[in-house]
């Protein structure tokens, strides 16, 4: 209930011309219950502040939040949140990495792509370290295997995995939680331009193998590929989670309110899953 009420409160990012009067609500909420032992009033408001600024994020059109703007979006939100280092990666720290599969994807778009890292280390006894890598489309009309028109709306959501994994990286810095973490999310278009990636295009990736293009609407694992490199090399992640608005045909399988999980590691794995049924997620 009081997740429920929190989450109610979310103001939904609006441009409207006429504003609607905000309104004051008081509320008491009493309850003999427990809280699970897993977490805490303080836990409930956090995850409630950033699932909002997530919430926010994505509700913003594609001509306001571009790679810079979302970036600058989570370095000020950062600001205020201890023992967490901030990095963003402009276009040209992204080329002397060589994340040439971001950069292909980027290749025709107004605007440069970003990578933001996000590193918080909570537990010095742990050599353990969690990857999380988020694929920040921020919008995406296919380049040249250009996209229906009816299929382009609801596109500026291609970067709920970056929005997913920031905000998560937030929200488990400000409490202080007893774990290492490298968060990672990279940021671009996918535009047609004059200097667009073409179909058959092959492309030198971070980790050093070459990738050929067959399709530039399948995106996604191009900027996640550089992207988990980025965790794993420069990151010392020892394992890697990657969230990301992947493939349609998930929709098909699963519906709208299920998502679709894939490992090659059983325990963590189970772990991720226990995680989700705490937070009553379908997986």
């Amino acid at each position: 209930m009081y997740e429920a009420i929190l989450y109610g409160q979310h103001q939904t990012y609006s441009l409207k011309t006429k504003k609607e009067q905000e309104k004051t609500i008081k509320y008491n909420l009493l309850s003999n219950a427990n809280l699970p032992e897993y977490t805490s009033e303080e836990q409930i408001k956090t995850q409630s502040e950033f699932i909002n600024f997530a919430r926010n994020l994505q509700d913003m059109p594609p001509n306001i939040l571009y790679p810079e703007i979302f970036a600058n979006h989570i370095s000020e939100k950062a600001k205020a949140i201890k023992n967490l280092k901030v990095t963003i990666l402009d276009k040209k720290a992204i080329q002397d990495l060589g994340m040439n599969l971001l950069l292909a994807v980027n290749a025709g778009s107004y605007y440069e792509p970003r990578v933001v890292v996000l590193e918080y280390n909570g537990d010095s006894n742990s050599k353990e370290k969690l990857g999380i890598v988020g694929k920040g489309i921020t919008f995406d009309s296919g380049g040249y295997s250009l996209k229906p028109s009816q299929f382009m709306k609801g596109m500026k959501f291609d970067m709920s995995g970056a929005a997913i994994v920031c905000n998560s990286a937030l929200a488990v810095a400000k409490l202080g939680l007893k774990t290492n973490f490298v968060a990672v999310a990279c940021l671009t278009e996918n535009r047609i331009g004059g200097h667009a990636t073409l179909v058959e295009t092959i492309i030198k990736s971070m980790n050093g193998k070459t990738v050929e293009i067959n399709n530039t609407d399948a995106e996604g694992r191009l900027v996640l590929a550089d992207g988990i490199t980025y965790a794993i090399r420069k990151g010392n992640a020892t394992k890697v989670i990657e969230l990301s608005t992947l493939t349609g045909a998930i929709l098909i399988a699963l519906g709208h309110y299920m998502t679709g999980a894939f490992s090659n590691n059983d325990d963590l794995f189970n772990n991720f899953k226990i995680a989700a049924d705490q937070a009553n997620e379908e997986i």
